[in-house]
């Protein structure tokens, strides 16, 4: 979903009425006039922070030993070996994973706002959005202790179930063996004691093993390899209990070995486990395709409270005036089926106001602005994993309530006017974000044994985004000479800006170009 609450660029995110170029341009519109406006903006992304650490843009998708930590699937699998080797310390280990990404958007917004009294405005912004994250990951085969199930139901080949089938077959047919000779009272003393413990440790590792190798629901995707530490600590169990079976009980038959990954992962091998429609993903290709569809629109009004600024010759005075927005959820949400999807809008009402003062003299100025912005709840539909495990199976899609955390923004744009229309500035953004509350939809909904809250881990967050540009505001109607019949001139207004720091959870450290060109045209007097 692309956020607007996390690009620099955006600012005062309340401000959707504000020029965001011409910074000395007034909020407002003349009575009885349209002002048209053209955006462009460019945005650009390659890292992000977290807690105040920069990483790269992907690094959620990286592992320096791909398991639990990236896929919640390979802790059951974790625990389930635990129980076949009789303790922990072997977990499966995929290899080193490097994700290395950038998410590139722009968006061309038409505004158009009408004068309705000299000091009521309404507008509308309507966003076109083009976005595209590029992606590049790739596995460390050299480090991997841990590969492909062959045994797998729907990812496994015909020879691995067959084999897989072969030793569970013979395991369970010697400890059907044992049992009988158990009741029977075919065991005494200390090797019935022996017999019992055999039987009761060989039904838990063989139920283990069976969950982890071939159960339809819950099989792992990935097993250790044959040579990895796990993989001896699981073969040499087996060996032993087949060995306990035969020269101290008297149970023949069961010499099958159990099923292991022949070879260690490859990136394409992770590439087709993420995307095979018969696996426990099935999620789409993590390729880099391009998303143009219409942004949130936003409707709204502003009210110039006090307009003495740039009177007769005198350069610089005050104006003040309030915002307030509605934002319509008409862009396009983000597909919990493609991992580096992000939407070309948030997929909720917002709603927001503001007040903004421009305080100046002769050259130097400053515009200031504060805002808030309320994030109503909506419903979508979520892969519940956690923000640092991303590729989550099918298993965990579901309906959710998410309200997100609202936004509280503030700017300060200082300037300095090298002509009466025309002026160099800075720009310093700073806005937090609220912790986000998620529940399930509706309690058919809810995934036993996991907290819809999940998703909001590390939801809190601010950023301060530094940048610099200039503008051009022409004369309007109010401010021709006496005598003189002057119209209503182009304005136009160039920024650039980028994260300079932030706290809490995810934010993209974005590097944003704005170029913008407004003209009016007179409706009545």
């Amino acid at each position: 979903m692309l956020q607007r609450t996390s690009l620099a660029a955006t600012g005062l995110l309340a401000l959707a009425a504000v020029p965001a170029a011409a910074q000395l341009a007034p909020v407002g519109v003349p009575k009885g006039a349209v002002r048209i406006a053209l955006q462009g903006e460019f945005q650009s992304a390659s890292s992000r922070y977290l807690h105040g650490t920069k990483q790269d843009y992907l690094a959620d998708f990286a592992s320096p030993a791909l398991g639990a930590d990236r896929l919640a699937a390979v802790r059951a699998a974790d625990s389930l070996i635990a129980v076949v080797v009789g303790g922990p310390g072997n977990r499966i280990n995929l290899g080193r994973i490097t994700a290395l990404g950038q998410r590139v958007t722009g968006i061309g917004t038409i505004g158009v706002s009408l004068g309705i009294t000299s000091r009521l405005t309404l507008f509308a912004n309507v966003p076109l959005v083009e976005t595209r994250v590029q992606a590049r990951l790739a596995v460390d085969s050299s480090t991997a202790q841990a590969g492909l199930n062959p045994a797998h139901p729907a990812l496994g080949t015909t020879s691995g179930q067959a084999s897989a089938s072969l030793f569970f077959q013979q395991f369970t047919a010697a400890l059907d063996t044992l049992n009988q000779r158990i009741a029977s009272g075919y065991y005494t003393g200390p090797q019935d004691a022996l017999a019992r413990a055999v039987a009761a440790r060989g039904a838990a590792t063989r139920d283990a093993l069976l969950l982890l190798t071939m159960d339809p629901l819950g099989a792992s995707p990935f097993l250790p390899t044959d040579t990895s530490a796990a993989g001896r600590a699981i073969a040499g169990a087996i060996t032993g209990l087949q060995d306990t079976l035969l020269n101290q009980l008297g149970v023949p038959g069961f010499t099958a070995a159990p099923m292991l990954a022949p070879a260690p992962l490859t990136t394409a091998e992770y590439e087709a486990f993420i995307t095979d429609p018969r696996g426990p993903v099935a999620g789409a290709p993590l390729v880099a395709p391009t998303l143009q569809r219409l942004g949130d629109v936003d409707l709204g009004a502003s009210y110039t409270l006090v307009d003495r600024w740039d009177r007769g010759r005198r350069w610089g005075g005050l104006r003040l005036a309030v915002t307030g927005l509605v934002r319509f959820p008409t862009g396009q949400r983000d597909s919990p089926n493609n991992f580096l999807d992000t939407g070309t809008g948030n997929g909720r009402y917002e709603a927001g106001v503001a007040g903004i003062a421009d305080l100046g003299r002769g050259r130097v100025g400053v515009r200031l602005a504060g805002g808030y912005l309320a994030r109503l709840p909506a419903r979508r539909v979520r892969r519940v994993t956690p923000p640092e495990q991303p590729i989550a199976g099918l298993d965990r899609l579901t309906n959710v309530r998410i309200d997100a955390g609202d936004v509280i923004s503030l700017r300060a744009q200082p300037f300095l006017r090298l002509a009466r229309g025309f002026a160099i500035q800075a720009t310093a953004d700073y806005w937090r974000q609220g912790t986000d509350a998620v529940t399930y939809f509706r309690s058919v909904d809810s995934i036993p044994g996991v907290a819809a809250a999940l998703l909001a881990r590390q939801s809190r967050r601010s950023a301060l985004s530094l940048g610099a540009g200039v503008s051009y505001v022409g004369r309007s109607s109010f401010e021709c000479e006496p005598g003189r019949r002057c119209g209503l001139p182009i304005e136009a207004g160039w920024t650039w800006t980028t994260v300079a720091r932030a706290t809490g959870g995810r934010v993209e450290k974005a590097r944003v170009t704005t170029l913008e060109l407004r003209w009016y045209h007179r409706l009545w007097r």
